[in-house]
């Protein structure tokens, strides 16, 4: 469905640009993209559930959880204890695993399933280091987290290493036209997804709005049908993302092997250059992860909020 194109008048897209930041996965239109497809996917029990964690109704379900889908990246992550809960670093160097990249929890596969079963098993209790602001209750803060980090561990870069915290450290050669990115892990968050936006543009130059994207994306899920994909494990979402940072990042951008310690920079890492040609060519697998995120959230949602799970106000359910 990509097209060839040259990046232009994407200053429209204000929100995407506005808000380019290494931190945000998928930036804030992409994590709103997920949470959107998502909601077209939902049972009607699993959405009047949500509304009620959302304190919403059903006409508004799918705005508050597009709004829900960014409260992780809005709060302060180091007051909060949440900052590595995002991403889990796999190297790129040696073949795929999981193994001790999750000491104490704190990477993105543990805390998927943590906040899965917590909603699903009504658990009371839960709190962060430091009250988050914004503040929101419990429950929603949970609902909040899944629907963020099923967007993230999508985002290639949030399963993948190369001695440079994920892309962080690889900065680009000359900007972007219309863009304030400055390294690869932002090319990833904003300006692909802002690629998504220009192919599905029945109007060029001008891009697609955000429901116009929701909506073409779950039509893709439509017309082609359920897949084995959508069995995969948390694991294998994360690994489906790692083969694709290892081929449409490190491969294509011809960047060397490094080494770092966790969350450090490698010395020497030269810098590389994005041109108009790179990001159309990521445009299908960048809509594959947005789309699969969604309806994998979508199918997650669905199982854990039926029977009694999900209850906005859990009270005698279980305990830490």
């Amino acid at each position: 469905m990509s097209k060839t194109y040259i990046l232009r008048g994407l200053g429209v897209v204000s929100s995407v640009l506005l808000l380019t930041t290494p931190a945000w996965s998928w930036g804030h239109d992409g994590h709103r993209l997920v949470a959107k497809i998502a909601a077209k996917n939902l049972t009607p029990d699993t959405r009047q559930k949500l509304a009620a964690i959302l304190q919403t109704d059903d006409a508004g379900l799918d705005a508050a959880m597009a709004n829900a889908a960014t409260w992780p990246d809005e709060i302060d992550k180091s007051a909060t204890g949440t900052r590595d809960w995002h991403f889990i670093d796999v190297t790129v160097t040696a073949p795929f695993s999981l193994d001790g990249l999750c000491p104490d929890h704190n990477c993105v596969v543990d805390r998927i399933k943590e906040m899965s079963d917590r909603l699903q098993q009504n658990q009371t209790g839960f709190a962060l280091a430091q009250a988050p602001d914004p503040n929101q209750p419990m429950t929603a803060q949970e609902l909040s987290f899944l629907i963020h980090f099923v967007g993230d561990i999508h985002q290639p870069l949030h399963a993948a290493t190369d001695g440079d915290r994920g892309g962080n450290c690889v900065k680009l050669t000359k900007a972007i036209p219309h863009s304030t990115t400055t390294e690869v892990h932002a090319v990833w968050d904003v300006d692909e997804v802002v690629a998504v936006f220009q192919d599905l543009a029945t109007s060029s130059p001008t891009p697609a709005s955000e429901d116009q994207v929701a909506d073409a994306l779950f039509q893709q899920y439509k017309k082609a049908g359920a897949g084995d994909w959508e069995k995969a494990s948390v694991e294998d979402w994360a690994h489906e993302s790692n083969d694709l940072a290892r081929a449409d990042v490190y491969k294509k951008l011809h960047i060397p092997n490094h080494t770092a310690a966790p969350g450090q920079c490698a010395t020497g890492i030269a810098k590389v250059a994005i041109t108009p040609t790179y990001l159309t060519g990521n445009v299908p697998d960048t809509e594959q992860q947005l789309m699969r995120a969604g309806i994998r959230l979508a199918d997650m949602l669905n199982q854990i909020c039926q029977d009694t799970g999900c209850q906005a106000s859990p009270a005698g359910g279980s305990h830490n």
